[in-house]
């Protein structure tokens, strides 16, 4: 073998060699742990140096070259750790023992100084001592923070609590490097209930807030409801009040105008009756002045007849005298027969004079008789009709009065017996008004016939009966209303 081919040999060796020294003793720290570097020669880079000169290497997340013989180097764990903290039995300030547990999560501080400090307290221990030692400072300053606070104050204020732990032992873990990254309070308790006194002091407390928070809510929502269903029944009866009122209106209008139309026709055919009348008292008073015209020339006839009858009988008593001159008591008792005569032919002339101016005298009155019913009886069809139409027109006012009071009755369906009854005393007074209005503008009534009383006292009773069956219509008996109304005036005063 050459010599030039145990050189290539050696060097080859040789850089094996220094290639698997550096591999080996090349160090690398990953994110959740640190590379602690001590000996000599570390340099400056992440060196700390405490007050006695002693120095010490922290490598996070890279990598150095750890000098064999000259240096050592050991990993530090910076994760965080969960502790159990239980302190039991421990006098609070109101000298009640009480057990509290809670969780700790510690780790080893983020800065150079932190870690370079663990690592003189914790390097080449295991986690388990680091945890206790960190569990004996949280347990006494747990024990001696819950002897500054009452049992109400650590349930009511467990952040307080928290963070008075965290503060008071934060400091003393800080020497140790250690940091604490949460504390939580799981739980606080007593032996003797004490807790459970306050907590069901505090639970009725709670329901009672909470059942007066209720009725309030329920009275608020019942308050609404009900502005919410007096508001709708408002707009309901408002609604219903126009329609109504609209409805009465039309009909209103439509019966003034059947009342004009009913008063025209009724006020024309009293003018036609009236001319009818007029016309028939006319041939009455002619036919009367033509009967005694007649009567008057008849008697005048007769008159002239009995005249000249007694003038006759005169003559014939005169020529009897004369041809008794010679005889004078012959004479004497033609003389006095004929005075007998001429005054028994004036009594006869006054007789008949008399029968005809007391006929006349009667057909004159049978014709002023006649002119006068004939009259009144125009007078009285023409009242009549006036008062049909009016009636007609009341009627037909009242059913549209009616069928308003009606629609106003539906949208107040929970109407008492006082409302209905107040309704009819409201009504009735109109009716009976509307009736006496008209008869009261007649001037004066020429009665007829057996019927004509009972006849105009029927207008009124009808129209009396119209209005109750109208108050009827809208379930209004007012009959029976009045009977209830007097029943419960008798029981309250009983």
């Amino acid at each position: 073998m050459s010599l030039l081919y145990i050189i290539v040999i050696a060097i080859v060796v040789i850089v094996l060699i220094i290639l698997g020294i550096i591999a080996a003793n090349y160090k690398k720290s990953g994110p959740q742990a640190a590379l602690i570097v001590y000996g000599s020669g570390l340099g400056s880079r992440g060196v700390n140096k405490d007050s006695q000169g002693n120095k010490l290497k922290v490598v996070r997340g890279s990598g150095t070259f750890v000098l064999p013989i000259f240096q050592n180097a050991r990993y530090l764990s910076l994760q965080s750790a969960a502790i159990d903290i239980k302190t039991e039995k421990v006098l609070s300030k109101d000298k009640i023992p009480v057990t509290v547990e809670a969780t700790a999560m510690i780790k080893v501080g983020s800065t150079l100084q932190d870690i370079a400090t663990a690592a003189e307290q914790f390097l080449g221990k295991k986690d388990e001592q680091r945890d206790a030692m960190a569990d004996q400072v949280l347990r006494g300053h747990l024990r001696a923070i819950v002897g500054t606070m009452t049992v109400s104050e650590l349930i009511e204020d467990r952040n307080k609590f928290s963070i008075e732990v965290q503060q008071q032992a934060g400091t003393d873990l800080s020497k140790m490097g250690l940091s604490i990254v949460s504390f939580v309070i799981n739980d606080i308790r007593d032996d003797q209930n004490y807790i459970k006194a306050l907590g069901a002091k505090e639970v009725a407390r709670v329901q009672q807030e909470a059942a007066i928070a209720v009725a309030n809510a329920d009275k608020e929502t019942r308050i609404q409801k009900a502005a919410a269903d007096q508001d709708a029944q408002k707009a309901e009866a408002l609604a219903a009040t126009q329609v109504a009122n609209a409805q009465k209106e039309k009909a209103i209008n439509l019966a003034q105008y059947e009342q004009e139309q009913s008063i025209a026709s009724a006020e024309a055919k009293a003018k036609a009756d009236q001319a009818q009348a007029t016309a028939d008292q006319a041939y009455a008073i002619q036919e009367a002045i033509s009967k005694k015209e007649t009567t008057e020339a008849e008697m005048q006839v007769e008159i002239i007849k009995k005249q000249r009858e007694t003038d006759l009988e005169t003559q014939e008593v005169l020529r009897k005298a004369q041809e008794n001159e010679a005889n004078v008591v012959k004479a004497a008792e033609a003389a006095k027969a004929a005075q007998i005569a001429k005054a028994e032919a004036d009594a006869r002339e006054r007789e008949v004079r008399a029968q005809a101016e007391a006929a006349a005298i009667e057909a004159t009155a049978r014709a002023n008789a006649k002119q006068r019913e004939v009259t009144a009886l125009a007078d009285a069809t023409a009242i009549e009709a006036t008062g049909k139409a009016e009636a007609e027109a009341i009627r037909l006012k009242g059913l549209a009065e009616a069928e308003a009071i009606e629609k106003k009755a539906e949208a107040m369906q929970k109407m008492n017996d006082a409302a209905k009854l107040n309704m009819a005393l409201e009504i009735l007074p109109q009716i009976v008004a509307s009736v006496s209005s008209n008869l009261q503008a007649v001037d004066s009534i020429n009665i007829y016939g057996g019927e004509g009383s009972s006849k105009i006292l029927g207008m009124s009773q009808e129209s009396l009966k119209q209005g109750l069956d109208v108050l009827d219509t809208m379930g209004i008996n007012v009959p029976d209303l009045l009977d209830n109304f007097s029943t419960s005036k008798k029981v309250e005063t009983e």
